[in-house]
């Protein structure tokens, strides 16, 4: 299927001026280099669009002309009404067509345009084309539609395809798939043409509403591969879409039950019927676990409904990972984090993938911590497990981990028994001194000193001072405590105040 410049350059709506080339160039698709989801995939066949800037030298990536197309359309713009006449030179060095479009003429109109005319050659072949979508359609009524895709192009390409979740799991293939592809990271692979398990292949991304939901495989990519891959592509985004449909319902539902259930959790037995078809197990186990998303420290109104809207993305993606490994669950989007309650199979075995799982829907540079309960067999126990994970979130020292109840510091369970405004009373009185002197350096050094307090050479290397520097140091800190820094019972003190600093600086109370 391809259509030629000539129809293009004479509708005089669009005023297109023909500098380079011939006006019976073909061209067999349409990709627009400032659009990120074009770039993979452009290819000789293309009438490329292009707008802004061009210079030389060449850049290192250069979408314009690399690798070349049929033509590149280059539009002119209220800001910019001349071509770049290193643009000229290139497509005419190139053996490229060049066509410009004026500036009251937008790239959209000139896209739609080309589409038209490829859609008006393909003739007769569109009538086929219509039916092998309505056959494909109806892979979207199975119980299993990423598998019934899959397997249909595969059938119909001959490509090998696999589709992998964003947490790294081969949720469906078809055809030949020989080679490891589940158990690493699916955001690692370029999306476009790439050498995979040493075999051809062309990699796309599949999203919905801003988030990735697999990662499209397609082995032994010929000619038509592409094609083939953008209509599975397409398949798949509608069966997400259509899913999500029905899960918003379901998941409206389970919230309300999880929320009665924390706040009345003497009353599972009356609950039972309802927990059981959320399937949750009567006699097997479950975790509870809690996600934080985002920095601590924000604030404001903008910050606290864009913090709302990534608690509903990673609860849509945890979500969508139990019903996937067939785990029963129930969630609830709280003001600051969102709960879970999951069981079946081994449940403690599903905090690594899950944390990647909601890492991968809130994106690589937005922080995500994970809380969990221990598991509990008593569906009764259900608010004292909430209480835990919620716990073994807030313990997370760094930005963003995963904590296990059980593995908590039992001395930041203790203090957070305490109002912050105690603690902190507490902090000044035991080292208030310490933390005012020296712009923090001090503080710093006795910080580092609590960990490490046999040996002072690895110490001062590590606070890159000379020993006798540390010494001095040391000694100031002394005398301002009035204390013995080698006395076991000081250093539990010094501990205890420097673990309530961390806590109070994590919670913003400091």
């Amino acid at each position: 299927m391809s259509a030629t410049l000539r129809p293009l350059l004479e509708r005089e709506d669009l005023g297109l001026t023909l500098l380079h080339g011939d006006p019976e160039t073909a061209y067999g698709s349409v990709a627009v280099v400032g659009r990120e989801s074009d770039r993979p995939w452009l290819a000789a066949s293309d009438l490329r669009l292009h707008e802004g800037r061009f210079s030389l030298p060449r850049p290192p990536a250069d979408p314009v002309l690399d690798p070349p197309p049929a033509a590149v359309l280059h539009a002119l713009s209220p800001r910019q009404r001349t071509v770049p006449q290193a643009l000229v030179e290139r497509c005419r060095t190139a053996g490229v067509a060049l066509v410009v479009s004026p500036p009251t003429v937008g790239p959209g109109v000139v896209e739609e345009a080309a589409l038209r005319l490829l859609v008006e050659s393909a003739g007769p072949a569109l009538a086929g084309l219509a039916n092998l979508q309505r056959q494909l359609l109806a892979t979207l009524e199975g119980p299993k539609p990423e598998r019934e895709v899959l397997e249909r192009v595969s059938r119909l390409s001959g490509m090998g395809m696999a589709a992998l979740s964003p947490w790294g799991e081969v949720v469906a293939r078809a055809g030949d798939t020989s080679g490891r592809l589940g158990g690493g990271d699916p955001s690692a692979l370029a999306e476009g043409r790439v050498r995979l398990s040493g075999r051809d292949a062309l990699v796309a991304r599949v999203a919905v509403r801003g988030r990735v939901r697999f990662t499209l495989i397609g082995f032994d990519a010929g000619p038509g591969s592409a094609a083939w891959l953008e209509l599975a592509r397409t398949l798949l985004v509608a069966a997400a879409l259509q899913r999500s449909a029905e899960a918003q319902h379901d998941r409206s539902r389970k919230g309300a039950l999880l929320a009665e259930w924390l706040a009345g959790p003497q009353a599972a037995p009356m609950l039972l019927p309802r927990l059981v078809a959320a399937g949750i197990e009567e006699e097997g186990e479950y975790v509870v676990a809690v996600a934080e998303v985002g920095s601590r420290a924000r604030s404001g109104r903008m910050a606290a409904a864009r913090g709302q809207a990534l608690l509903e993305r990673l609860r849509e993606a945890a979500d969508e990972y139990f019903r996937t490994r067939g785990y029963g669950s129930l969630s609830e989007t709280r003001a600051e984090h969102v709960v879970w309650v999951y069981s079946g199979g081994a449940p403690r075995a599903q905090a690594e993938p899950l944390l990647r799982a909601l890492k991968a829907a809130a994106g690589d540079r937005t922080p995500v911590r994970l809380g969990l309960s221990l598991p509990r067999g008593d569906l009764t126990g259900v608010a004292d497990a909430y209480h835990q994970a919620v716990l073994a979130v807030q313990s997370l020292a760094a930005p963003d981990g995963l904590a296990w109840f059980d593995l908590v510091d039992p001395v930041y369970w203790v203090l957070k028994q305490q109002p912050p405004a105690n603690l902190a009373t507490l902090r000044d009185r035991l080292v208030g001194p310490v933390k005012d002197a020296d712009d923090g350096k001090l503080w710093r050094t006795l910080t580092a000193y609590l960990r490490a307090p046999n040996d002072l050479g690895a110490l001062a290397e590590e606070l890159h001072v000379h020993v006798n520097t540390l010494r001095y140091r040391l000694k100031r800190i002394a005398n301002l405590l009035g204390a013995d820094l080698t006395r076991p019972e000081t250093l539990a003190k010094l501990y205890l105040a420097q673990q309530i600093d961390a806590m109070l600086e994590r919670e913003g109370a400091a």
